[in-house]
């Protein structure tokens, strides 16, 4: 039972990491999977709370700038202590200066947008479109 709500928990916050991972641009569980190289069904049951995060796909959003620690426990900045943390976080404040209603659409989120710092790569995708 405390497996299953900590699963739901993590699920939450991973759909968050989601909403903003396009450089603050929602994306779908489509395009997210396959830029973690993730079907689109595990997205889903990972942020609904069916499955267990795996370790890896943890390690790879590490990778892309996302802490681990928000991740599994909420606490601390979204964004990873590392360059592509850092790299991330400035792209996100870039972007919410160039387009204030981001900064409301993230209070939404219920996270300070001073919490954000990610990593952004620029990967063509062959299918689905990217918000940008």
């Amino acid at each position: 039972m405390v497996d299953n709500q900590l699963n739901k928990e993590i699920g939450e916050r991973l759909r968050i990491v989601r909403s903003i991972f396009n450089e603050g641009g929602k994306l779908s569980a489509d395009q997210f999977g396959f830029l973690l190289g993730e079907t689109p069904d595990k997205i889903l049951n990972y942020e609904l709370g069916r499955t267990s995060v795996p370790l890896t796909l943890i390690i790879t959003l590490y990778h892309r700038g996302i802490s681990p620690i928000f991740l599994l426990t909420g606490e601390g900045e979204i964004f990873a202590n590392n360059k592509a943390g850092k790299e991330f976080k400035d792209k996100i404040n870039k972007r919410a200066e160039a387009h204030p209603t981001l900064i409301s659409e993230i209070k939404k989120l219920k996270i300070e947008p001073k919490d954000f710092s990610f990593k952004t790569k620029v990967i063509k995708v062959a299918a689905g479109k990217i918000k940008k």
